[in-house]
């Protein structure tokens, strides 16, 4: 599950971004060129946040649409729609990681085209299921229910356990930002029993694991908690299991959910364990370029402000709030 960079991932970003000349016929090795290439800023985004590639992604952006006018087959061209579709979602998510809204849901909305053009079920749930979490961010919930519903019926067409997973944990995320626990986990519920379909994964690197829906369980019973002390417990039960796991978990995914966990000691009336964890984050957090991550922080800062007589606690507020 974990996202890695090796020495050659790491030397094609290194590489500037400069304008290739279109070839006159686009084969298979074109496709496969980027197809890499989109796969290692994925994994970037995973590991550093959309600050650290946006601005790599829609660089080459450009070229990528000029492949689409060269003489190709039909077989490249479906494969074309596909990796295009998922450098656009990349474009959208990593704009939505920096606070951008407005182009996150433009180049979110180009991936959905171009996914639909080809037909691709998996790529439109997938674009319509990150339209709904940018939603569902900006808390404008019935654009996100209303996307939410879509990305379930494009999931449901692709025959695919991972994208239904990951569909129905984001929207009980909105049930639960909008207070409503008893949705939130019998949405939570039938993403478990999607998981049990193995048939057509996710693109690599965007997999979608039982790891990652426990960890999506947490983060979704830890904004339920500062709604409602008493779900602390299983979002604090939840975290700890996910983050105790002994394989390398992205470092961004990581640092939400140790954000989360000390929130939820925080709000659970656990300041020590609260503060201790949520100090561990703020050092991991400085190398995260994330807007979303920021907010997340602003959270757990908030949930230190229950307890005014605890030193700790007061020290984290302190420095999250600089």
């Amino acid at each position: 599950m974990g996202a890695t960079l090796t020495t050659a991932d790491l030397a094609l970003l290194s590489s500037p971004a400069v304008a290739t000349p279109t070839p006159s016929r686009v084969g298979t090795t074109e496709v496969d060129q980027l197809r890499e290439l989109t796969r290692v800023l994925w994994t970037q985004e995973q590991q550093l946040g959309g600050g650290a590639v946006r601005n790599a992604v829609i660089a080459q952006l450009g070229w990528a649409r000029t492949l689409l006018n060269a003489p190709h087959t039909d077989n490249v061209d479906h494969q074309l729609h596909a990796v295009l579709s998922d450098l656009l979602t990349l474009a959208g998510w990593s704009s939505h990681g920096v606070g951008l809204a407005g182009p996150a849901l433009r180049y979110t909305g180009q991936a959905l085209t171009i996914a639909r053009q080809a037909n691709d079920h998996m790529r439109a749930a997938l674009a319509l299921n990150q339209i709904g979490r940018i939603y569902t961010q900006s808390r404008n919930y019935t654009e996100a229910h209303n996307a939410f519903t879509l990305a379930t019926l494009s999931a449901d067409q692709a025959d695919s356990g991972q994208t239904q997973a990951l569909v129905y944990a984001s929207h009980a995320q909105a049930h639960a930002s909008t207070g409503q626990p008893l949705r939130a986990v019998d949405t939570l519920i039938r993403a478990e029993s999607a998981l049990t379909n193995p048939d057509n994964p996710l693109p690599a690197p965007r997999t979608y694991t039982q790891t990652l829906l426990t960890g999506e369980t947490g983060l979704i019973y830890t904004t339920l908690a500062t709604q409602q002390p008493t779900y602390a417990t299983q979002a604090i039960d939840t975290l700890t299991e996910t983050t105790s796991q002994p394989h390398t978990l992205r470092t961004k995914r990581l640092a939400f959910l140790l954000t989360d966990l000390a929130t939820a000691h925080l709000t659970g009336g656990d300041p020590e364990a609260g503060a201790h964890i949520g100090h561990q984050v703020a050092d991991t957090a400085a190398h995260i370029r994330s807007n979303r991550l920021v907010e997340r922080l602003e959270v757990m800062r908030a949930a230190s402000e229950r307890h005014p007589t605890n030193s700790q606690a007061v020290e984290l507020g302190h420095r999250i709030g600089r």
